[in-house]
């Protein structure tokens, strides 16, 4: 599935529009929840009950591996935010991760008096305009807040979960919800249930300042943005009244400036309620325990009076509503109908539409638009939230095109929808699509997880979610055509993004002292909480002859083969060791195949044929590979591997289509000079490889218009006599597979001996300079400054890897690792850091170090020295080790292979030299490492060697002068680091 299904499973939407369940007093719609109840073709097995205080519980039993998935889901988002105090919601999101009045503190009663204080000078900031004083106050509060540093045990919340073997430690604030996850191995159920309690307890907002810094880092992501910014601008324009349009989730840059801690917990007494509340948990877990343990530990939250949410009623909109904005790059357009909420009975009808439009497969957008060329994207996407729904088609124009031509065309295709010129067949395919991809996304915790939790928020029974792929199979023509003539008329917002100049809006950097943390203390709470019992899990290693099969199917040719033990969905790919570096434009041409017909059928008839069996089919291509790779239900599995054998061997390639292919892509290059992260990732890699970057390494525009698709035959010709290798998961048995292989691969006759081309060099980077620190300075107009570290290694040595797996965790492990304390909470410097070690994933390839701080650009040399400290000389500390310790070794016990990884995992093993499962040796040697040994391989792998550093930023904002008080500063011009 596509975005549609992304919205309804996905674990981690940080800041999208979530739909969830509102109280309405006056609903904008009229609400008919589904009279019809199909049987869920898709199957989930879950429990549900509610606590007497109204706490609602799902849980799912799911024994893939030794681990459960939680959520703690909140019925209220940024909608609920007060008017006057935009960003409430989120900001609260960041202070739960700060502890309680037991939990990340060493002497509350001392810590509250200071607290209190810091509340109080908040308030007064909120109320006043005077800026002197609130510089002041701002200074007043940094002081008490330095003061109340040495009670608190910053990151105590993340470090302790680190401790328990937790994973994906994290949040995300939509519209409609807050919800709070994690991942813990089975065995430390108990224990999660005894913090989770706590932590919703009685929250205190510590380190309050250093957190709103951080804040003030992620707008400042949010503003170079450019997809953000057109959506804000077309979402105020779509709904003029509701808090959907009237404020960001974020907050706006004014409310960001002057908190208030007084209105961030009248929003938690008043909305973090269990009444309010679901908790959802997936994974290997006994039901029954599991609701014995939420019982005794959630039972005693006390309920509040129910929050309603008044849905202010939005005007229609009128006719065409336009509104722009600038940024540099590429223009785009999007159009923004406004259609119904979730729980009204046109929303399946509505679904069916987008995936008519755009499926990801074989959509009108796809078929009529990108096929041909006459856009260089589009796609469409729909929003159904609690109070009003909406459905959005974008496009990007090519090169010469308007963007109000590319809203033309558009239009054209809701005109087909709403003419019924569609075929209906094409429905039975969107519903069999859309049951084939929750089906495969319910193999994940995550996804059990957020359908138990689109329940609760929905307002829906599990299995109204789960029906939804019957209800779509069950809609006729006429309903699609009725609801598509319904809400797509002539009222609509259209937001144009064309490329000029965006001013930012000012968010200067306080002159702040950063504060001071002690990590290396434990609160009592922490430490009843490590010492309570809990059985040990044992590890469960690989063994690539229970869990594969690999055959001989001709000379050096090799059937891999692993069973699902899950559902009937299969994997399946074709793969070469061939791809542009052996014949010069491979790549151009044979990526072509996605969009090829054969025989008599069209490109069009190819790709419906593949999405009317269900069956996702993918030609790629690199350097060094090649491949065609198929998924879908097993009973389609013969139809769908005969017809990609088809267009590999037999594709018929469009001239006209492939010339106008070229020339976008020569139009992206264009725009690559003024994106931001394309630069970003530009001029790192010019760092590390030179001209053998791949924006410089590549062909030249003359070279790409000299391409033709004449030159498909001569390229099939050679790859059929390269060596390749199949790999199936599914439930077919092996000689079932075989069979089939030999019926449909083509050529059937392989010409024997086959060639077994040159393999990828050693990944190398370049060796710059010799200079202590050199930083290479890019420029460009953004908010923030984008720094990046690169570090040469040395060749990789999978004798190292148990080492590098330390730093990982020791450096980067999460909230409570060194770079997320030292740079984020402590300094409050960025809002996304990292530092991370990478092992060649071959012998002979050269291991490096790459590190990363996204800063606002006033704190660009402030952020870059600290970089530079914590590279060279990290703090030692036997808190942080032990944390790294113990995750790792919950890493080992509870990690397993998933059955659909099963072979690249293996083949990654023998890549490195290892004919098992490694991990047996490195478990066996993880206790027996020292913080001393860590310390040494840091300073043996980085000491005092050249370091590499590049910022892309705005040279009117970033101090270059301090700059070059840490090293040679080179400036960099684009034209360096591309090749058009």
């Amino acid at each position: 599935m596509k975005r549609l299904l992304s919205l309804a499973l996905a674990a981690t939407l940080l800041t999208a529009a979530h739909p969830a369940l509102a109280q309405t007093a006056e609903a904008p719609y009229q609400l008919a929840f589904f009279q019809a109840k199909p049987k869920a073709s898709v199957q989930m097995d879950y429990s549900h009950f509610t606590l007497k205080n109204g706490l609602q519980v799902y849980l799912s039993h799911n024994p893939l591996e030794p681990r459960f998935y939680a959520q703690v889901v909140v019925n209220a988002g940024g909608k609920q935010d007060p008017a006057d105090a935009t960003g409430i919601a989120h900001y609260l999101e960041h202070m739960l991760f700060k502890g309680t009045s037991k939990l990340g503190t060493l002497d509350y009663a001392k810590e509250k008096a200071l607290q209190d204080k810091i509340v109080a000078l908040y308030d007064e900031h909120f109320n006043t305009t005077d800026e002197a004083r609130r510089t002041e106050l701002s200074k007043e509060i940094n002081k008490l807040s330095i003061e109340a540093s040495q009670y608190a045990v910053p990151g105590e919340l993340d470090g302790l979960y680190s401790r328990l073997g937790a994973q994906g430690l994290n949040a995300y604030t939509s519209n409609e919800e807050t919800v709070y996850l994690l991942s813990l191995p089975k065995n430390r159920l108990e224990q999660w249930a005894m913090i989770e309690s706590e932590r919703f307890r009685e929250p205190v907002f510590r380190l309050f300042q250093s957190e709103l810094e951080t804040v003030y880092e992620e707008k400042n992501r949010s503003m170079d943005n450019k997809e953000s910014i057109l959506w804000e601008a077309v979402e105020a324009q779509l709904y003029k009244k509701h808090p959907y349009g009237t404020q960001t989730i974020l907050g706006s840059v004014e409310h960001l400036k002057n908190p208030s801690l007084t209105k961030m917990y009248d929003f938690y007494r008043r909305y973090y309620v269990p009444n309010n509340m679901a908790i959802v948990i997936s994974g290997d877990i006994d039901i029954a325990e599991t609701r014995k343990i939420i019982e005794k530990h959630f039972s005693d939250w006390q309920p509040g009076p129910e929050p309603v949410f008044e849905a202010p009623a939005e005007p229609p909109i009128q006719g065409v509503e336009r509104v722009q904005v600038q940024y540099p790059g590429e223009e785009k357009v999007t159009l923004a109908f406004r259609t119904a909420p979730y729980s009204h009975a046109d929303r399946d009808a509505l679904t069916m539409i987008d995936m008519l439009l755009d499926s990801g497969k074989a959509g009108m957008l796809k078929l009529n638009l990108l096929q041909p060329q006459k856009l260089r994207a589009a796609g469409s996407y729909p929003m159904i939230q609690n109070d009003y729904g909406a459905q959005y088609l974008y496009a990007i124009p090519k090169e010469g095109q308007t963007l109000a031509e590319a809203e033309a065309l558009l239009l054209e295709q809701l005109a087909q929808i709403k003419a019924g010129n569609f075929d209906e067949s094409m429905m039975q395919a969107v519903a069999l699509d859309f049951e084939i991809s929750r089906k495969r996304a319910l193999e994940s915790n995550q996804a059990r997880a957020s359908v138990l939790a689109n329940a609760f928020l929905r307002g829906e029974s599990v299995e109204d979610q789960l029906a939804q792929s019957a209800r779509l199979r069950a809609l006729k023509k006429a309903d699609v055509v009725k609801v598509a003539q319904k809400y797509f008329g002539s009222n609509y917002v259209a937001g144009h993004r064309v490329d000029a100049a965006y001013e930012f809006p000012e968010i200067s950097k306080p002159a702040l002292e950063s504060v001071p943390l002690n990590p290396n203390q434990r609160s009592p709470f922490a430490e009843k909480i490590e010492q309570h019992p809990a059985p040990e899990l044992q590890p469960q290693w690989l063994e690539p002859a229970q869990q594969m099969q690999v055959r001989s199917f001709a000379p050096g040719v090799l059937l891999h083969h692993a069973q699902n033990p899950v559902n009937d969905l299969f994997n399946f790919t074709l793969s070469y060791d061939y791809g542009d570096k052996h014949h010069k434009h491979f790549c151009t041409v044979m990526s072509e195949l996605n969009n090829a017909g054969t025989g008599d059928m069209t490109a069009a008839d190819v790709a419906n044929a593949f999405f009317k069996l269900g069956v996702s089919a993918q030609f790629s291509c690199g350097d060094y590979g090649f491949s065609l790779s198929l998924s879908g239900a097993d009973p389609q599995f013969e139809e769908a591997l005969a017809l990609g054998e088809r267009v590999l061997w037999q594709a018929r390639l469009d001239p006209e289509r492939f010339a106008a292919k070229i020339q976008n892509i020569l139009t992206g290059r264009k725009d690559e000079k003024k994106d931001l992260q394309t630069l970003r990732q530009a001029l790192r890699n010019w760092v590390r490889y030179d001209d053998e970057s791949g924006f410089i390494d590549r062909p030249s525009a003359e070279e790409l218009q000299q391409v033709s698709v004449d030159a498909y035959p001569e390229m099939t010709k050679a790859l059929q006599k390269q060596n390749f290798k199949f790999y199936y998961v599914g439930k077919m048995p092996l000689k079932r597979v075989e069979n089939l292989l030999r019926k449909y691969h083509q050529p059937r006759q392989i010409s024997l001996p086959l060639l077994n081309p040159r393999k990828a060099p050693p990944l190398e980077l370049v060796e710059r300079h010799k200079d202590k620190v050199r930083i290479y300075f890019l420029h460009h107009n953004s908010a923030q400054s984008n720094i990046d570290l690169v570090l040469p290694g040395a060749q990789v040595n999978p004798k190292d890897h148990l080492l590098t797996s330390y730093y990982n965790q020791y450096m980067d492990g999460g909230m409570g690792a060194i770079m997320f304390q030292e740079v984020r909470e402590s300094r409050a410097l960025a809002y996304s850091t990292w530092a991370y070690a990478f092992n060649g994933s071959r012998l002979g390839d050269q291991n490096q170090l790459l590190a990363y701080i996204g800063t606002q650009a006033d704190k660009t040399a402030e952020a870059l020295k600290l970089l530079i400290e914590l590279i060279r000389t990290p703090p030692e500390s036997a808190n942080h080790f032990e944390r790294a310790y113990k995750a790792l070794d919950n890493q080992y016990r509870t990690g397993r292979i998933p059955f659909r990884e099963v072979f690249d995992t293996v083949e990654g093993w023998a890549e490195l030299g290892f004919d098992s499962d490694p991990r047996p040796a490195e478990f066996a040697r993880l206790s027996e490492v020292e913080l001393k040994d860590l310390m040494a391989y840091i300073q043996q792998t980085i000491g005092d060697k050249p370091l590499t550093l590049t910022v892309v930023g705005d040279r009117d904002k970033v101090n270059l002068p301090a700059l070059k008080q840490l090293g040679t500063v080179i400036e960099v011009q684009p034209e360096q680091i591309f090749h058009d």
